[in-house]
């Protein structure tokens, strides 16, 4: 039997759009000129998959910028307040800067709104009538501030990382925390996602934003611990480095079970001594009181998980 009698033709007409017809007629041995009506199709898909715009030009912005155009796809413009970054970005992947929505061409695929949460709304409302599905990047920030688009369709195009444009970073092994106003509109955003990162995650706007918490604690005030212990070493002539190995450690473990389990340290020993010992040496940089507030946070939830 034939691998085309058990193959609907909507997956040939999906090769054909995203792959070409020699591959086609390698995997399903058929006869080419029977969907020659899928050409006209495949030609203004393959135009219109690969036409973005960036709503941005900050650091997520930036990251993304160069995923797409690594991955095939074109960004066409990239919009700022100000016509010095947008021009600073769209330099770097080859699109036109403009700093009006009044400027933004209707016919892209994809309109991706990464700038900060409280903006999202207002841009959202001053956005011309598009042709394409309108996406914000935002963890914290509801699908629903998008309702008012004109658009086929919208949703979230959540990168859960850490962005700066000093260091633009691979997206293949960033998760990408997807949210859609309808089904269709969710498999065009997914199709964009897995050409870039191989982690593609459906996320409602509640779980999204308790993600995005996590987040703050995972990374933003590790960030800071890790700024506090660089001055410590900085004050006392201590290479940092020196303490690269235990974070990278007490990472490691972290994701091996529940972190709590590796716990260790003054605090989970309950050693008084070291622990009042630290909090005077810290008074002076007025830190004692943020040690003894985490100290007792480890000892709390030590003791929540004995019950």
């Amino acid at each position: 039997m034939l691998l085309i009698q058990i193959v609907p033709k909507s997956t040939i007409g999906l090769f054909l759009v995203n792959v070409n017809l020699k591959l086609v007629w390698h995997f399903f041995q058929v006869d080419i000129s029977v969907y020659k009506k899928w050409l006209p199709l495949c030609k203004q898909t393959i135009i219109a998959m690969n036409r973005v715009v960036l709503i941005g030009a900050g650091n997520l912005a930036t990251s993304l910028a160069y995923a797409l155009k690594i991955h095939g796809c074109s960004v066409v413009q990239v919009y700022s307040r100000t016509m010095k970054s947008a021009k600073a970005l769209a330099d770097k992947v080859d699109a036109k800067a403009i700093d009006s929505f009044g400027n933004i061409v209707t016919d892209a695929s994809y309109y991706f709104v990464a700038l900060p949460d409280d903006a999202i709304l207002q841009v959202a409302e001053k956005l011309p009538k598009l042709n394409g599905i309108v996406a914000h990047t935002s963890g914290s920030t509801p699908m629903s501030v998008l309702n008012r688009v004109q658009a086929p369709g919208f949703g979230v195009f959540y990168p859960f990382q850490t962005f700066s444009r000093e260091k633009v970073i691979p997206f293949n092994n960033i998760p990408i925390c997807l949210e859609a106003s309808d089904e269709e509109t969710y498999t065009k955003l997914e199709l964009l996602a897995q050409k870039i990162s191989d982690i593609v995650e459906p996320m409602n706007s509640e779980q999204r934003r308790w993600l995005h918490l996590t987040g703050v604690f995972a990374c933003n005030f590790t960030n800071h611990m890790l700024s506090l212990a660089y001055s410590i070493t900085a004050m006392h002539n201590i290479d940092f480095n020196i303490v690269k190995p235990l974070v990278l450690e007490t990472i490691s473990k972290a994701f091996e079970g529940n972190p709590a389990d590796y716990q260790t340290g003054p605090a989970i020993r309950y050693d008084s001594v070291t622990l009042r010992r630290h909090a005077e040496m810290l008074k002076e940089f007025g830190l004692d009181e943020l040690y003894n507030q985490l100290s007792l946070s480890i000892q709390k939830l030590a003791q929540n998980r004995k019950l």
